[in-house]
């Protein structure tokens, strides 16, 4: 059924397509749905771009990663930060 449909609307846009370009009125029609659809991507992009979360909003990195990323601290501290960590997370978080 899905397939039937989708094959009945394409042969209309091309019935369509078609009677535009023998009464001449094709150009005008593609020039106006291109530039309708470039308005629509445009203004979809925009939204999508202003609705997504900002990279300022992170959540904060656990300690291990912090320990982990300083290369100045010793491999003693991140491991001591990883096993703190472990203990005081409960187990459904992790």
């Amino acid at each position: 059924m899905r397939t039937t449909g989708r094959f009945l609307l394409v042969v209309w846009l091309m019935v369509a397509l078609g009677l535009l370009g023998i009464d001449g009125r094709l150009p005008e029609f593609l020039a106006g749905a291109v530039c309708g659809s470039l308005l629509l991507l445009g203004l979809f992009s925009l939204v999508r771009q202003q609705l997504a979360p900002s990279i300022l909003d992170r959540p904060v990195l656990p300690e291990r990663y912090r320990v982990a990323d300083d290369l100045s601290q010793p491999i003693a501290a991140v491991v001591a930060a990883a096993e703190q960590e472990a203990i005081t997370v409960p187990a459904t978080r992790r």
